[in-house]
């Protein structure tokens, strides 16, 4: 405030700041706004959008089950600071716009818009997505031969981390997972000794957390103005530290193609390279991918692991002796492979249920209308509206899940799911389950994510008793529209005896 006062220029920039947000802000709520009711917004000639933004940021639950309340599944607006958004809850009407044209509906433009991707990320990882086909491809298959150097990176990290008490001794269990699972998936990733450096890990950790500040910075600016505002956010710290740590892993393996033609096909630095373009094959690129992915692999593993293990804590006596049954059987198969982790049905049922009932966003599978979409009924968002579905209700929905409210960990394993006899497992995508989105773009790497998951817990619950302190249980996180897992609490380990 000194600063302002003695420098009035200053002030002056700040103002000019202020009004550029601002008009941005109701050019946006005026430009592509829908003909369809609206949840939380007063009747006051042009600032109704802002006070609702204000609302919702200050109670977005409220906001939205209010909407839900007064147009049931008809589709309604919200406002946020980051723009107006449609909700779409009807089972059908999700369906209907995810089986859109790519044309009419962006999935990509959308997932930019969330995670500020071309900015926190990288161009190419938005508009050149070729890592997609990558993870569907060359990570997934590696999974046939990877279990085992998998599970002995975890065995790793948790002795690392929390070793083996005596007693019952907390332990923070987010960083714990977090820190585990970025060591695990770099085993695959770019291998020794980078997936055993506590610096690089660390880096790969905070990567990820810096790609969510940074978007959540950037996201009320224009777009012209974040290529240069992006030098100023957490991530371009962590991106120059990655690219010291890559960079001259990257630049070797690029001269071995140059010189023979062809790579080792070891790890996913390789096959990003042989699948890149050529304009991508450079070091700075290549990184930025790497740790895109890195990003995708811990925030969500991370997420949605978090969840389940809180709910275990809270009733081990209830769960412990069936999922330790389960990892017995797995390990009993030496080594541990991917067959064995397929066959783990009430591990994978207890992991589908903590993301169920932990993913709670406020809008998920979110499109971009690049042009009009008229839905069935004829409802239209017009081209520039944005769309997508809260999980909120979406993954409690009473009409599928019997107690929708109600963690029943073997849920999914009695063929009590989405649909009649139907048993689906972790990585079955349908629009009351999408923790991995929905669709032709739901996320290729759950598969390698789920099976990190049910290797992960296997693991834990045959080396350790846990339990929750009393009177102590994971607290609600929100930021705007996302849904976070409490990322201080503690859970209790006790190394397990016999």
């Amino acid at each position: 405030m000194d600063l302002l006062l003695e420098k009035p220029q200053y002030l002056v920039i700040v103002a000019g700041c202020i009004a550029l947000l601002f008009l941005r802000q109701f050019s946006s709520y005026n430009r592509a706004i829908a003909k369809i009711p609206a949840s939380g917004y007063p009747p006051v000639p042009l600032l109704s959008s802002w006070i609702a933004a204000v609302r919702f940021m200050r109670d977005p639950v409220g906001i939205l089950m209010d909407g839900i309340d007064k147009f049931g599944n008809k589709p309604f607006r919200i406002a946020t600071l980051q723009g107006e958004y449609v909700i779409i809850s009807s089972r059908e009407q999700v369906a209907e716009y995810i089986r859109a044209n790519d044309d009419v509906l962006h999935m990509l433009e959308a997932a930019d818009d969330q995670q500020q991707i071309q900015w926190t990320m990288g161009y190419g990882v938005t508009f050149r997505p070729y890592h997609s086909s990558v993870v569907r491809t060359k990570v997934t298959k590696c999974l046939e031969t990877k279990v085992p150097v998998m599970a002995a990176e975890m065995q790793s990290s948790f002795t690392r981390h929390i070793g083996s008490p005596g007693d019952f001794t907390p332990c923070t269990l987010y960083e714990i997972i977090a820190l585990t699972i970025a060591a695990t998936s770099n085993r695959v990733f770019v291998g020794e000794p980078l997936c055993s450096n506590p610096d690089y890990l660390r880096n790969a950790v905070d990567y990820a957390t810096g790609v969510v500040l940074s978007a959540e910075i950037l996201r009320p600016f224009p777009d012209w103005s974040k290529r240069y505002l992006v030098k100023w956010t957490p991530i371009a710290h962590y991106r120059k530290k990655a690219i010291g740590f890559l960079g001259h892993i990257i630049e070797s393996r690029l001269q071995k193609l140059a010189r023979d033609g062809k790579t080792d096909n070891a790890d996913l630095i390789d096959w990003l390279i042989e699948a890149a373009p050529p304009v991508e094959r450079n070091v700075d690129m290549l990184g930025e991918r790497v740790m895109a992915l890195n990003v995708a692999s811990i925030h969500t593993t991370t997420m949605n692991f978090t969840y389940a293990f809180y709910r275990l804590a809270q009733e081990p006596e209830k769960y412990m002796p069936e999922l330790r049954a389960e990892a017995a059987e797995l390990f009993s198969s030496v080594p541990p492979n991917r067959e064995a982790i397929s066959k783990m049905v009430k591990t994978d049922s207890f992991l589908r249920e903590g993301s169920r009932l932990g993913n709670d966003g406020l809008m998920a599978t979110q499109r971009n209308a690049k042009k009009q979409f008229v839905f069935a009924d004829g409802t239209v968002i017009p081209a520039g509206g944005k769309i997508g579905v809260p999980l909120l209700t979406a993954h409690q929905d009473s009409a599928v899940y019997k107690n929708p409210e109600v963690f029943d960990g073997f849920r999914f394993c009695r063929g009590d799911g989405a649909g009649a006899n139907t048993q689906p497992t972790l990585v079955t995508t349908d629009v009351s389950f999408q923790s991995f989105g929905h669709g032709r773009h739901a996320c290729p790497g759950r598969f390698f994510a789920a099976t990190e998951m049910k290797l992960m817990l296997a693991i834990l619950v045959s080396r350790y008793d846990v339990m929750l302190a009393p009177g102590t249980g994971p607290k609600a996180m929100r930021i705007g529209t996302m849904s976070l897992p409490d990322t201080a609490l503690q859970v209790h380990f006790r190394e397990r005896v016999g």
